[in-house]
């Protein structure tokens, strides 16, 4: 399943799969819902889902309803208001690795990366997942 990586600018990454504009909200979001329940399952010793804090014990958070409609998410590309004006930077998958850091990608060297490696976040704009055959793979894991 193509998947599609991008700094938040600030403390975390999301990822986005294509869906082609082709689901509901409510598809999508048991789509997620589905999705980090398992990634949770299959390596609980450094995720949670839970939303409190306090509950995580410093785990990554897998959060599934940052999809809903009252959520506010920060753009491929637009810089931060935060000290020395971070953007939500397209990544490639390896450059996720431990060390990255939000100010690697600044309104400094944003313009600079951009003409380097073109729009990576593009293909997210494509024809979408099949989500139900995707769906059914999923379930198949659990």
């Amino acid at each position: 399943m193509p998947s599609y990586c991008k700094t938040s600018g600030s403390t975390g990454l999301h990822i986005y799969i294509p869906l082609g504009a082709k689901y509901t909200y409510e598809q999508s979001k048991e789509f997620a819902r589905a999705l980090v329940t398992i990634v949770q399952a299959n390596i609980p010793e450094i995720t949670s889902i839970e939303r409190r804090v306090a509950d995580r014990e410093g785990k990554m958070y897998l959060d599934f309803l940052q999809n809903r409609p009252q959520a506010t998410i920060a753009a491929p590309y637009c810089v931060r208001p935060k000290p020395g004006a971070p953007v939500s930077m397209p990544l490639h998958w390896d450059e996720v690795k431990e060390g990255l850091r939000m100010n690697d990608f600044t309104i400094r060297n944003a313009i600079q990366r951009i003409k380097s490696v073109g729009d990576i976040f593009q293909p997210i704009l494509g024809e979408g997942i099949p989500l139900e055959e995707i769906l059914a793979n999923l379930q198949a894991l659990r």
